[in-house]
């Protein structure tokens, strides 16, 4: 169970001793690993792995290429609708099973069991079921980020001390003002993990779908790419997503710091923790 506590010991800042100096540190030992690999050595096959030179240079090809902009705004909107309904719904469910341990009892179960079966097998049926359109990528999406939200909403939901509700029910509040005052504040560190999670999860569903019957957006590019053995291409798409993680997570990092400036959680979320 997370530890939340509240941050009342003040730190001073040291941006040398942060933990973001390592990943700046290891940055160009990767790149002349990578180098080394792959243009001093050789060892190995571009085909596998392209030179960091062919890769730069792909760059502005792949991204002036007409029609790119357009694919990236499809893929961004089968995200941001992904996330958007699947969080919605996991957030929603997550409420109303930890208000009835009878729903809990008969439900949680279910969502766990159906939370087994791969999202890859499931474009197939979807596409069956909605067509090749952008409305089935943004389903997929959803079910891949759908869990996260809800299992953590859960679980969160039940971190209340239970002098606190005790207090609450001396007081007359209904459980509605319970759960809006009381249960959900004390539950947004770990929900706010949740979203974090469930952003990343929408993120592959929606390269999955495209991967399979789609007619546009990242993930048919990387497919187009890697047909034609355009390895440096393909690499530039991976960066790409790895630019739309990073910005999804500090959208949701910054987010977080805002509506949870009283508290810290130090066993799930240590990056809450002040440098």
């Amino acid at each position: 169970m997370a530890q939340i506590a509240v941050d009342s010991s003040p730190k001073k800042k040291n941006f040398l001793r942060s933990p973001y100096m390592l990943t700046i540190a290891l940055l160009p030992i990767i790149l002349a690993a990578w180098w080394l690999a792959t243009t001093v050595t050789k060892s190995v096959p571009a085909i596998l792995l392209p030179t960091p030179e062919s890769v730069w240079i792909a760059f502005p090809r792949v991204l002036g290429a007409d029609g790119f902009g357009d694919q990236v705004l499809r893929t961004l909107t089968e995200i941001a609708g992904g996330f958007a309904l699947g969080a919605s719904v996991g957030f929603f469910l997550g409420v109303l099973l930890s208000s009835s341990s009878r729903l809990r009892a008969a439900y949680l179960p279910f969502l766990s069991a159906l939370e087994a079966i791969p999202t890859v097998i499931l474009a197939p049926i979807i596409i069956a079921w909605i067509g090749f359109g952008i409305e089935g990528k943004i389903l997929q999406a959803a079910i891949a980020c759908f869990y996260a939200v809800f299992i953590t909403t859960l679980s969160g939901l039940g971190l209340a001390e239970p002098n606190a509700v005790a207090l609450m029910k001396s007081l007359r509040a209904s459980k509605w003002q319970t759960m809006v005052k009381l249960r959900i504040p004390t539950a947004l560190p770990v929900i706010f993990g949740g979203l974090q999670l469930g952003a990343t999860t929408a993120i592959i569903g929606a390269i999955v779908s495209e991967f399979i019957g789609a007619t546009g957006g990242l993930g048919y590019l990387m497919l187009r790419y890697r047909s034609s053995f355009d390895t440096a291409a393909y690499w530039v798409i991976i960066f790409l997503f790895l630019v739309i993680g990073l910005v999804v997570y500090l959208t949701i990092w910054y987010i977080e710091k805002r509506f949870v400036f009283w508290r810290r959680i130090e066993v799930t979320r240590p990056d809450l923790e002040k440098q």
